[in-house]
Protein backbone atom coordinates (compact mmCIF):
# COMPACT_ATOMS: atom_id res chain seq x y z
CA UNK A 1 0.00 0.00 0.00
CA UNK A 2 1.39 3.47 -0.44
CA UNK A 3 2.15 5.74 2.66
CA UNK A 4 1.70 9.09 2.48
CA UNK A 5 4.28 11.28 1.72
CA UNK A 6 5.72 13.86 3.98
CA UNK A 7 4.78 16.95 1.72
CA UNK A 8 6.79 19.59 3.57
CA UNK A 9 9.84 18.09 2.53
CA UNK A 10 9.12 17.81 -1.06
CA UNK A 11 11.47 20.14 -3.45
CA UNK A 12 8.73 22.08 -4.23
CA UNK A 13 11.01 24.68 -6.42
CA UNK A 14 12.59 21.83 -8.04
CA UNK A 15 8.84 20.29 -8.38
CA UNK A 16 7.85 23.72 -10.63
CA UNK A 17 10.81 23.81 -12.58
CA UNK A 18 10.37 20.42 -13.90
CA UNK A 19 6.84 21.50 -14.54
CA UNK A 20 7.71 24.84 -16.21
CA UNK A 21 10.23 23.22 -18.47
CA UNK A 22 7.51 20.21 -19.05
CA UNK A 23 5.07 22.44 -19.92
CA UNK A 24 7.51 24.61 -22.57
CA UNK A 25 8.71 21.66 -24.38
CA UNK A 26 5.30 19.80 -24.97
CA UNK A 27 4.00 23.11 -26.58
CA UNK A 28 7.43 23.36 -28.63
CA UNK A 29 6.72 19.85 -29.69
CA UNK A 30 3.14 20.05 -30.39
CA UNK A 31 4.08 23.75 -32.63
CA UNK A 32 6.68 21.89 -34.68
CA UNK A 33 5.46 18.26 -35.03
CA UNK A 34 1.49 17.55 -33.91
CA UNK A 35 -0.29 18.51 -30.91
CA UNK A 36 -0.87 14.94 -30.56
CA UNK A 37 2.82 14.36 -29.97
CA UNK A 38 2.51 17.11 -27.32
CA UNK A 39 0.42 15.12 -25.23
CA UNK A 40 1.89 12.01 -25.37
CA UNK A 41 4.54 13.59 -24.17
CA UNK A 42 3.08 15.77 -21.32
CA UNK A 43 1.26 12.14 -20.50
CA UNK A 44 4.78 10.43 -20.67
CA UNK A 45 6.14 12.61 -18.54
CA UNK A 46 3.57 12.44 -15.95
CA UNK A 47 3.59 8.75 -15.48
CA UNK A 48 6.79 8.78 -15.09
CA UNK A 49 7.00 11.26 -12.04
CA UNK A 50 4.56 9.38 -10.43
CA UNK A 51 6.23 6.23 -10.55
CA UNK A 52 9.59 7.09 -10.11
CA UNK A 53 7.38 9.29 -6.74
CA UNK A 54 6.03 5.91 -5.92
CA UNK A 55 9.52 4.50 -6.04
CA UNK A 56 11.65 6.93 -3.97
CA UNK A 57 8.61 7.29 -1.57
CA UNK A 58 10.62 5.56 1.28
CA UNK A 59 13.18 8.91 0.93
CA UNK A 60 10.59 11.26 0.91
CA UNK A 61 9.02 9.77 4.08
CA UNK A 62 10.94 10.84 7.18
CA UNK A 63 8.60 9.76 9.98
CA UNK A 64 10.27 5.87 9.63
Amino acid sequence: MIKSINIKDLPVKDLSIAGLIIFMISTIIANLYNPLWGFIYVFGNILTLVFLSWLYQDSWNTNQ
